[in-house]
């Protein structure tokens, strides 16, 4: 027992705690010498009632902070997660309700890509027209205004819808991956059903 403690234990309880210089403080209540130290309170029979830790440090309170916000933002991202996973199967029945959907997005882009193959074509047509026309004209040193007007055009409208079928490729591409990842986690979603498991 730490010296000169008994008679503050006649008294009921007693904190006590090392002060800076490692010298024990004792008292009949947390002392100022403790404010920034562990204090241990005694039952009157001199046992270890409880600790109090030491308070914590400005760094340690901006750990303990960091780690609270990001226990905070995995919850959100959780909850967010199950609530994406129920309107999935709220809104595929079977693999074949998003086989469809796949379909119908990609029937979009395919529209457009053959749209952009005809302006293609179109443009590519009214440029061989223009060089035909050019032929009239091989023996000046240069082509009606007008004539130049309409190769340029044409060669801009090719340009221009190709760069446009280019991209509406890519987004069929994207449409088809998203799908794939759909499906794949909609199925993952059916096997960890209960029902599911209760088939096995």
């Amino acid at each position: 027992m730490v010296a000169g403690l008994s008679p503050l234990l006649a008294h009921g309880q007693i904190f006590t705690c090392k002060d800076a210089t490692g010298r024990t403080v004792t008292g009949d209540h947390p002392m100022p010498e403790c404010a920034d130290r562990k204090i241990v309170e005694l039952s009157k029979t001199g046992v270890v009632k409880r600790e109090i830790p030491a308070p914590l440090t400005a760094e340690q309170k901006r750990q303990q902070q960091l780690l609270e916000d990001k226990r905070k933002a995995e919850t959100v991202a959780e909850d967010l997660r199950r609530q994406q996973d129920r309107a999935l199967l709220a809104r595929y029945r079977s693999e074949g309700d998003i086989e469809d959907s796949r379909r119908y997005y990609l029937s979009l882009s395919q529209d457009l890509v053959k749209r952009d193959q005809a302006m293609i074509d179109d443009a590519r047509n009214q440029l061989k027209a223009a060089n035909t026309e050019a032929e009239f004209y091989k023996n000046r040193k240069t082509l009606p205004a007008e004539l130049r007007n309409k190769m340029d055009e044409a060669n801009r409208a090719i340009s221009a819808n190709q760069k446009s079928m280019a991209d509406h490729q890519a987004e069929m591409a994207r449409i088809n991956g998203k799908y794939d990842e759909t499906l794949k986690h909609y199925r993952e979603l059916v096997s960890n059903m209960p029902e599911a498991q209760g088939g096995r």
